[in-house]
C-alpha cells in the first residue's frame, strides 16, 4: 500500500469483479502472543488459487517462514498457514507472491508480484503476533491525512517557579480569551490558575530534587549521602553515646540499683534520689540536660562506699605508674572479678585537706582477680604482723595506672612531721551508665501501612514464558517524633575499664525496638538490608541532617515488606553524641523505677568521679563528601617490601615489622621480620594467614624473627668532689636503664627506643650523662656490637645497623646478648 485513504472502495470493487480475489483479514491462532499458525480469510472462494507455502512471504522482525498451507473445512474463503516459529513485537507483513519457477527464478519486481487472480492491492496485509496481548486501547489503527500544523503558542518554557508559571498561564489566557480581564484573587479563573501554578511549582521542585540528590556533590539530604556512600563501601558514622561510671553512696546493706535507673545532672536544693512519678522525678524530667541510664543492675554494699588501700604498716606509700595490683583494707567478700573500681585522691598529699586533692588523680580499673580468702570456707587473709584482714586485687594491663597514686604522705605545712593516711581511696559501689533515656511503653505509634497502590495499566507486553512485573509496594516510611536516636556500644563488649570508657563508635548500634500489631518484633539492621532474606523482619534507621530518624523496611526480596493494614509502634532511646561528654562530678540525682521497694533515702550521694567519655556526634554531610569517594582506595594487596611491612603492622596491632623480598631459587619469597621478643606462635600464625590473602601471585610469604644486636656501651665519668659517687651512679643508671619511676619516663636505652636499622650515635649518650648533677666530665670509652666487636663506634661516632638489625642494650645479666651498659666513675666522695 502506497497511500492511506479514508474511504476504502477497493474491497467493494474486487467483490464485484469476476476475475480477482484478495485478502479480507488475518488472525493469529494459538496462545496470545505466542501463536505459530495464521488463519487468512479471503473475499471469495480461495480454492481456485491453488496457494502453497511457496506463495507466502512473511517479512518484519525475527525471520518467520511458512511451512504449510491448508484449507479450512467448511470455510471455502479461509486458509491456515503453519509457521516454523512465532514472531516478536514487530509489525509483520503477510504477502502472497507468485511461486518461483525452477528454471527461471523471478527477479526484481517479478519476485513481489502476486499470484494470478489476486488483486495486487489486497495481496498483502500487516499484522502483529502480539495482537492478542492485553492493551488499554483499541487495536484498530486510526490514521488520517495530516493537516497543516498551527503555529506554536508563544510560551516561556524557562519558567521554573510559582510566579513564573502563574504569569505564563495568565498570558496564555489573555491570548485565548481576550474578553476575560479579571485580576482579582477571589475570581474563580484566577484561583484555578494559581492552583495549577502551585501544582506545577511542586512538580518542578520534585524534578529538581531528583537531579540534585542523584550526585554526591550536590545532594542536600544526609540520607541520600548515606546511600551514595554505601555504593563505594563506605559506612558513615551515626555517632555514639557517652558513658561514665557513677559512684553511689548507700546507707543500706545490699541495696539494689536496677538497670535503667536514671541519673540527672545536679540541681541545687533537690534531694538525692526519688522514684518515677514523684515530684522530684517530674521536675528533673523537665530538664534539657543529658540524662544517663544504668547499663546493668548492681547491688551496693556499705563497705564499698569508701575502701582504704592497705600499706602494710608503712608510710609515705604510693601505687607506682603502671601498677596492676593493690591491697585493700578489710575482707571484701562481695568483690569479684569483672567489677569496676575507682581510685580517687581525696586529700591533698602535702596538706591533708580535701580541697587540695588533685581531681586529675582519679582512674577506673576492671578487676581480673580478687583474693580475700584462700578458698570458700577458709579464713580471711590477714596481715600476720598486725592481724588486719586484707583483700588483694588485680586488674588488666589495659587499666594500668597512668600516674603514681599517693596512698599516704607526710605534711610539712606546720612545724614537725604530720603523717597523712587515706590520701587516696577506692570506691566499689560503681554503676556503669550511658547517655540516653528510653521512651515509656507502649511506645510511639508509627502509623499503619497504607493500602497497595493501583496496579499499573496492562500494556502490550506479553513475553512468552516470562514472569509478569512485580506488584507495587505501599509507601511506608515512618519517622520518629523525637531525636536524636541513641547509638550505643553493648556493655558486654567492654573487657576493661579503659575499653568501657573509650568505646569504638563503629560498634555502636541503634537503641530501638519496633513491634507490629500482629505480635512480631522487627529488628534494626546495620548497615543495610542486603544480608536480610525475604522473610527477615528488619528495618534500617536513616538519619537526616537535622536528626530526624526515618525507618526504611524491606521490599520483599531484601527484608520482609510490611503488609498493608499492619500497624507499628516503636520504643527507643533518645540522647547521644558529644553533648553527653559531661565533666566529672556533674551527676547528682538518681531516679529509680516506680516499683522500687527500698526507700530512695537509702541513697546518700550520687556522683561521677570521672568525666563521661566516648560521645561522638553523627558524621557531618561535608565529612561524608570529603571521605566517601576515597574509601574504596584502601589497599588490599602487598607488592613492595614496604607493603608487607605496613600490612604486618596492621595485622599485629602495631608491632614494628620489616619486609624483604628474596629470590629463593624459582620464585620470590616475602620475608616479614618481627622483633623476636614479641614474636609468639599466635602472632606468627595470624600474620602468615593474614598476608596469604594479600600477597602477590607467585610470591610466597614467610614470617621470621628480626636480628637482635646487643650493644656494649661503657662511659668514664668524672664526679664532682662535693657529690657522693653512689648518688651519681644511681642517677646515671636511672637515666640510661631503669627510667624515672615517679613520672614514668623510660630510660634512654629502653627497648622501645630502638627500631629496625636505627643508627646508634655517641653524642646523645654523652649529652645525657653530662646533664646529670655532679658529673664534671664524660668520656665514651666503649661503643661496639657483640656480634662484631672489632667495630669501633667511639672512633666513628656511631654504630650503623643493617636493615633487619634491631639494636638493644637492656643491661640484663640474664640476657647479656641483648647488650651491656657499664659505668666507670672517678672522683667524688
Amino acid at each position: 500500500m502506497i497511500y492511506f485513504c479514508s474511504q476504502a472502495n477497493r474491497r467493494e470493487l474486487v467483490l464485484q469483479s469476476q476475475a480477482l480475489n484478495g485478502i479480507d483479514y488475518l488472525e493469529v491462532l494459538g496462545a496470545p502472543g505466542c501463536g505459530e499458525q495464521l488463519a487468512v480469510t479471503f473475499l471469495k472462494d480461495v480454492s481456485a488459487l491453488g496457494l502453497t507455502a511457496a506463495n507466502v512471504s512473511i517479512t518484519g522482525g525475527t525471520a518467520v517462514h511458512a511451512t504449510a498451507v491448508e484449507p479450512v473445512e467448511g470455510e471455502p474463503k479461509a486458509l491456515t498457514v503453519d509457521l516454523d516459529r512465532g514472531g516478536d513485537f514487530s509489525t509483520y507483513t503477510f504477502a502472497l507472491v507468485a511461486a518461483a519457477q525452477a528454471d527461471e527464478p523471478p527477479t526484481g519486481a517479478e519476485a513481489e508480484a502476486p499470484p494470478a487472480g489476486v488483486d495486487p492491492q489486497l495481496a498483502s496485509i500487516e499484522f502483529s503476533f502480539k495482537a492478542g496481548c492485553p492493551t488499554p486501547a483499541d487495536c484498530l489503527p486510526s490514521e488520517c491525512c495530516p493537516s497543516s500544523l498551527p503555529a506554536p503558542p508563544d510560551i516561556n518554557y524557562l519558567a521554573k517557579d510559582y510566579p513564573g508559571f502563574l504569569q505564563v498561564m495568565l498570558d496564555r489566557l489573555a491570548v485565548l480569551t481576550p474578553a476575560w480581564t479579571e485580576t482579582h484573587a477571589a475570581d474563580l479563573g484566577v484561583a484555578i490558575a494559581e492552583a495549577l501554578a502551585y501544582a506545577a511549582d511542586r512538580l518542578s521542585y520534585q524534578q529538581d530534587a531528583v537531579s540534585t540528590e542523584a550526585y554526591l556533590g550536590t545532594a542536600r539530604s544526609r540520607i541520600s549521602l548515606r546511600r551514595h556512600a554505601r555504593l563505594v563501601d563506605y559506612q558513615i558514622g551515626e555517632g555514639c553515646n557517652a558513658r561514665t561510671l557513677v559512684a553511689v553512696t548507700t546507707s543500706v546493706e545490699e541495696l539494689p540499683i536496677p538497670a535503667g535507673t536514671l541519673f540527672f545532672l545536679g540541681a541545687p536544693g533537690l534531694p538525692c534520689a526519688a522514684r518515677l512519678g514523684e515530684p522530684l522525678a517530674e521536675q528533673l524530667a523537665q530538664s534539657t540536660q543529658p540524662v544517663f541510664s544504668a547499663m546493668q543492675e548492681r547491688v551496693l554494699h556499705v563497705a564499698h562506699n569508701e575502701i582504704q588501700l592497705y600499706t602494710w604498716a608503712d608510710s609515705d606509700c604510693c601505687l607506682p605508674q603502671g601498677a596492676t595490683q593493690a591491697t585493700l583494707e578489710g575482707t571484701l567478700s562481695e568483690l569479684s572479678a569483672g567489677d569496676m573500681l575507682i581510685f580517687e585522691e581525696v586529700l591533698g598529699p602535702d596538706t591533708g585537706q580535701p580541697e587540695d586533692a588533685d581531681p586529675a588523680h582519679r582512674c577506673a580499673v576492671c578487676l581480673t582477680a580478687v583474693r580475700g580468702t584462700a578458698t570458700v570456707g577458709d579464713p580471711a587473709i590477714v596481715d600476720p604482723l598486725t592481724g588486719t584482714p586484707v583483700t588483694q586485687i588485680a586488674w588488666a594491663a589495659a587499666d594500668a595506672l597512668a600516674f603514681p597514686l599517693c596512698i599516704s604522705s607526710t605534711a610539712h605545712a606546720e612545724p614537725g612531721s604530720k603523717p597523712i593516711a587515706g590520701v587516696s581511696v577506692a570506691r566499689a559501689n560503681v554503676v556503669p551508665a550511658d547517655h540516653g533515656v528510653w521512651l515509656s511503653a507502649p511506645g510511639e505509634d508509627l502509623g499503619t501501612v497504607p493500602a497497595l497502590p493501583p496496579a499499573p495499566v496492562a500494556s502490550a507486553g506479553c513475553n512468552c514464558g516470562a514472569e509478569g512485573a512485580s506488584a507495587p509496594l505501599p509507601r511506608f516510611y515512618p519517622s520518629l517524633e523525637q531525636s536524636p536516636l541513641t547509638f550505643s556500644v553493648p556493655y558486654e563488649a567492654a573487657g576493661s575499664a579503659a575499653a568501657f570508657l573509650s568505646p569504638d563508635d563503629a560498634d555502636a548500634r541503634p537503641e530501638i525496638e519496633v513491634r507490629s500489631d500482629d505480635g512480631h518484633a522487627w529488628q534494626a539492621a546495620e548497615p543495610d538490608l542486603l544480608s536480610e532474606g525475604p522473610g527477615g523482619r528488619a528495618f534500617v534507621p536513616e538519619i537526616e541532617y537535622d536528626g530526624t530518624v526515618s525507618l526504611r523496611f524491606g521490599d520483599g526480596r531484601y527484608g520482609m515488606a510490611p503488609d498493608p493494614g499492619l500497624s507499628f509502634s516503636a520504643v527507643y532511646r533518645v540522647g547521644g553524641g558529644g553533648a553527653g561528654n559531661i565533666g566529672r562530678d556533674a551527676l547528682a540525682h538518681a531516679v529509680l523505677p516506680a516499683a522500687y521497694v527500698p526507700p530512695p533515702q537509702a541513697i546518700v550521694a550520687v556522683r561521677n568521679p570521672l568525666p563521661a567519655t566516648g560521645g561522638v556526634d553523627p558524621e557531618t554531610m561535608e565529612h561524608i563528601r570529603q571521605f566517601a569517594p576515597f574509601s574504596f582506595q584502601t589497599q588490599q594487596r602487598c607488592v613492595t617490601e614496604a607493603d608487607y611491612a605496613q600490612m604486618t603492622e596492621a595485622l599485629t596491632g602495631g608491632l614494628p615489622a620489616r619486609g624483604t623480598l628474596r629470590w629463593t631459587g624459582s620464585w620470590y619469597t616475602a620475608f616479614v621480620s618481627i622483633d623476636p621478643t614479641q614474636l609468639t606462635a599466635a602472632i606468627r600464625s595470624e600474620t602468615s594467614g593474614g598476608l596469604e590473602g594479600l600477597r602477590m601471585m607467585g610470591t610466597d610469604v614467610a614470617v621470621e624473627a628480626a636480628v637482635i644486636v646487643g650493644l656494649a656501651i661503657e662511659l668514664w665519668i668524672c664526679v664532682d668532689s662535693q657529690h657522693l659517687r653512689g648518688d651519681v651512679y644511681d642517677a646515671l643508671m636511672e637515666i640510661f636503664v631503669s627510667g624515672d619511676r615517679c613520672d614514668g619516663t623510660p630510660g634512654l636505652l629502653d627497648a622501645a627506643s630502638f627500631s629496625f636499622g636505627q643508627t646508634v650515635y655517641a653524642s646523645p649518650l654523652v649529652a645525657a650523662a653530662q646533664a646529670v648533677e655532679g658529673v664534671v666530665s664524660v668520656r665514651l670509652s666503649k661503643l661496639t656490637r657483640f656480634d662484631a666487636p672489632w667495630v669501633d663506634g667511639v672512633a666513628e661516632g656511631c654504630l650503623r645497623m643493617g636493615r633487619l638489625d634491631i639494636p638493644r642494650c637492656d643491661n640484663d645479666p640474664n640476657h647479656l646478648d641483648r647488650g651491656t651498659f657499664a659505668l666507670a666513675l672517678d672522683g667524688g666522695r
